[in-house]
């Protein structure tokens, strides 16, 4: 099954680069896992104010090769179809030399269908050749309000008409894959979850002295941090509790501390430590006790698989593809918006701490998020073409 390398061309719409590291950084390790077993190639196309013509970023490593190209914006009263076109014709030009050194690729994977699937579309109907698509993006509910249903006409359109043009649907957890399903067209899906860099999210049964909940996020609305730190307020006090500590990790905002200062808790036992290097958040999970999420809509968080990785019990809230990755023997599943309920929930976990084992936690976790599984997952789709 490993000996059959493919070729397959990667058209990723979030892919890190120069301006922002860190977006889509999960297909970025979805790619790195698909490259153990076939032949990789990703070229993103990014507009850029900080280039005056068109600039390539390229670094190959076994079995991948990762092209960013940028081009310059243009302001003007025609300047949104000018990009557009000057995309489609950057996008094109890349594609054009990659069959010119590599030949056709055996499949087009595109990550993110809008809007790399319409060039997608444009090489299916014109050289034939088939595509899948990875969808991360979790639109497709009436939760978030920049949801699929609230977005103009013709992105509606184009998205129904790449869909209908797709071979195979990947998604990370069944319900973004349903949610796709019954939002636009039925169609056949697999599930690979998102990969776990398991050399740095390890296990360690080292912990701080205080018994730690640590919440990890962008600190979005969406994460409702200030529920975590009302529950946590409520643990302390009905309680009692004093030798109980929340680490939160993200952008540090102000309305955040203002809350977390009205409790007389913050730097006593609520602590903010703002955004950190990837490794530093793994350093946090192995030293913590428990990861809280308290999220109104989620499609599958890295979060949640990088803390179960670390062998780290889970409190999260039961919306989009969260119960897919927590069952009794991993964490504590909540309904949303219900902070009494978190609360009990939290001293239920500092109560039952010693009932979960650590060391399966990060066992099965794992084996399921790492790269040699995330690898041949996709390397059984690409055989299947």
């Amino acid at each position: 099954m490993h000996s059959v390398r493919k070729k397959i061309l990667w058209l990723a719409s979030w892919y890190p680069n120069r301006e922002d590291p860190f977006d889509g950084d999960f297909i970025q390790r979805h790619a790195q896992a698909a490259a153990l077993y076939n032949d990789i190639h990703v070229i993103v196309v990014k507009e850029s104010k900080s280039v005056e013509s068109t600039e390539i970023d390229t670094s190959e490593s076994e079995g991948l090769k990762e092209q960013v190209i940028y081009y310059k914006s243009k302001s003007g009263v025609l300047s949104g179809l000018n990009k557009q076109l000057k995309w489609r014709k950057v996008y094109l030009s890349a594609i054009k030399e990659y069959i010119k050194v590599y030949g056709k690729p055996d499949l087009i994977h595109v990550h993110v269908p809008w809007k790399a699937g319409l060039i997608a579309l444009e090489l299916k109907n014109r050289w034939g050749i088939p595509f899948i698509v990875t969808e991360h993006w979790g639109i497709y509910n009436t939760v978030l309000k920049d949801n699929y249903f609230s977005k103009p006409f013709y992105f509606k359109l184009a998205l129904k008409l790449i869909y209908r043009n797709v071979r195979l649907l990947i998604s990370p957890s069944e319900y973004l894959a349903k949610s796709i399903q019954s939002s636009i067209v039925p169609l056949d899906y697999v599930i690979i979850p998102n990969v776990v860099d398991t050399s740095v999210f390890h296990v360690n049964l080292k912990k701080h002295s205080k018994f730690t909940f640590l919440h990890v996020s962008n600190m979005v609305p969406l994460k409702n941090v200030d529920g975590i730190i009302s529950a946590f307020k409520k643990l302390i006090e009905v309680n009692n509790l004093n030798d109980v500590q929340l680490v939160l990790v993200g952008k540090k905002e102000n309305s955040y501390l203002e809350n977390a200062s009205k409790t007389g808790l913050l730097n006593k036992n609520i602590f903010f430590k703002g955004e950190i290097a990837y490794a530093d958040v793994a350093i946090e999970m192995q030293y913590a006790h428990c990861l809280v999420l308290n999220s109104k809509m989620e499609n599958s968080p890295c979060v949640i698989g990088e803390a179960l990785c670390c062998g780290l019990p889970v409190i999260a809230t039961k919306v989009g593809g969260i119960p897919e990755l927590i069952h009794l023997s991993n964490g504590i599943l909540i309904e949303k918006n219900q902070n009494d309920i978190l609360a009990e929930s939290m001293l239920c976990m500092f109560n039952n701490y010693p009932s979960f084992n650590l060391l399966s936690i990060a066992e099965e976790a794992s084996i399921r998020f790492s790269n040699n599984n995330v690898g041949l997952l996709h390397h059984k789709v690409y055989q299947s073409f």
